[in-house]
């Protein structure tokens, strides 16, 4: 994966491979005759650019093989693939994307652009599944509606049968206490399920469904640290008997709020050091840049895309200059367009980077930084 687990950056790894890369950004969507026609086209077109821009020739063979078609892609979706010393390092489906021209990109780091724009801010969460016989903890990422992983732990079978399919032995006060230990039981192994997977994935969310007491146990066995995640879903979905719509509408809902909540708190942030001193943010791009050079830059927003502007790449730190920088010159590698090198210096610094919308940055800057120190004011 390029993006980092919490799809906030990119994976400064690949930006320390040296050597060429190549990335494709395409219109990936199917399901009318022209659009299967120019998926078909695609593989040899791009090819034919890489070429002119005399790509390794290793990277345009497994760029037109990774560029095959897919079977079962809606409008508006696109691909993005980067390849580098022959190998396919990332090839990712963007749900939502419209791509009216197919990007193709060779250079000494990969453009990740696009994908940093259409997935930052995007996060992981959990949805857990409690029943009295056993439950299931499954992963999501908002890029996607699919699944990305699941566990589950099943109850032990002579304990369900007397705890559900024999009421008259259920009610004796052995069995009942059984029923009950079992029940305990499940919702601790859950509520573990629960701890490791939000540790591995740093999820930001975590549902808990089932039958009221089985999800009210699993809540209370959650980790203190994870229990400011927990929402409570009032839906049974292992008995089959919810509404799977109105289900994952629910949960839709609550990742908005998540998303809404880290806007706001950014939003609050940003306000909070446009003061006078403004000692903690960094406002254009020129003061973005300067951060980014003594990583010091601990978030940056972008409200509006800096195309506009070039900067210089450099090959160690501190890693970005503006145009007309004297120092650095043994280092510059060359001159790309904002976007590209101030993410990649991003990554490079262990940033992070939100496209937000217009109007959260003040004074009508389009780039800001949110500082892991203070500015020496002048």
């Amino acid at each position: 994966m390029a993006l980092r687990a919490d799809s906030n950056g990119i994976d400064a790894s690949l930006y320390r491979k040296t050597g060429s890369w190549s990335t494709v950004l395409a219109d990936a969507s199917l399901g009318t005759t022209a659009a299967q026609e120019a998926a078909d086209r695609l593989p040899d077109e791009v090819a034919k650019t890489l070429k002119s821009q005399q790509a390794d020739p290793r990277d345009i063979s497994a760029m037109t093989e990774a560029l095959q078609p897919v079977e079962g892609l809606r409008a508006p979706v696109a691909r993005m693939v980067a390849v580098h010393d022959g190998q396919v390092v990332l090839n990712e489906i963007i749900p939502g994307l419209k791509v009216e021209n197919t990007a193709v990109d060779t250079g000494p780091f990969p453009n990740f652009v696009a994908l940093a724009r259409a997935r930052g801010g995007a996060f992981s969460y959990l949805v857990a599944e409690a029943g009295r016989a056993g439950g299931e903890v499954h992963l999501y990422n908002t890029t996607s509606p699919e699944r990305v992983a699941s566990r589950g732990i099943v109850g032990v079978p002579e304990e369900t049968h007397v705890a559900r399919k024999v009421p008259g032995e259920y009610d004796q006060p052995k069995n009942q206490a059984a029923a009950e230990e079992m029940a305990r039981r499940n919702a601790e192994e859950v509520a573990d399920l629960i701890r490791e997977m939000a540790h591995d994935n740093y999820v930001r969310l975590i549902v808990i469904s089932g039958d009221v007491k089985s999800r009210e146990m699993v809540r209370d066995y959650v980790h203190s640290s994870l229990q400011p995640l927990v929402a409570m879903l009032e839906a049974n979905t292992r008995t089959g008997g919810a509404d799977r719509n109105a289900v994952d509408a629910e949960i839709r809902k609550l990742v908005d709020t998540v998303t809404a909540t880290e806007l706001e708190t950014l939003s609050q942030r940003v306000a909070d050091n446009s003061g006078n001193s403004r000692a903690n943010l960094a406002l254009g791009i020129n003061e973005v840049v300067e951060a980014l050079q003594q990583a010091q830059a601990d978030t940056i927003l972008v409200s509006q895309y800096q195309d506009e502007h070039t900067l210089r790449a450099l090959s160690a730190e501190p890693w970005v200059a503006v145009e007309d920088d004297p120092n650095h010159a043994e280092l510059v590698i060359g001159q790309w367009p904002a976007p590209e090198v101030l993410l990649r210096a991003t990554a490079l610094t262990d940033a992070t980077i939100r496209y937000v919308p217009d109007g959260l940055l003040p004074n009508g800057v389009g780039i800001a930084a949110l500082l892991r120190w203070p500015r020496n004011n002048h």
